[in-house]
């Protein structure tokens, strides 16, 4: 019996999860790690390339190299500092800019796709 799609699937997942991941404790940066991998979601989102790669760069890579729990922990470690402006500059500022980011990346892909 050969590799269902769910096993397929967690397969191409897997491959892109691990760069991302190494990607992430290397860049060690919060914010720049955010960006960039928003940056690269919107990019590969857009790209004419099929399902398979869709899901090893964008779930796989840019979803290991961002992650939610990485962020929030950051703001609640500004929240126990006592750091609520920083908090509320770096909530707002985080997501607007990954917002930004991945509408750039979307252009880039749009760009290469005409």
């Amino acid at each position: 019996m050969g590799i269902t799609i769910k096993q397929n699937t967690f397969f191409l997942i897997s491959i892109g999860a691990i760069p991302g991941a190494l990607l992430r404790w290397q860049i060690d940066e919060i914010f720049l790690v955010n960006i960039i991998g928003c940056f690269l979601l919107g990019f590969f989102n857009s790209l004419n390339i099929s399902r398979r790669y869709k899901l090893t760069l964008g779930v796989g890579l840019c979803g290991s190299m961002t992650t939610f729990s990485g962020w929030s922990f950051h703001l609640y470690k500004l929240l126990s500092q006592g750091l609520y402006k920083l908090f509320l500059l770096d909530s707002i500022s985080i997501a607007i800019m990954g917002v930004f980011a991945i509408g750039l990346g979307h252009m880039f892909a749009m760009k290469l796709n005409s």
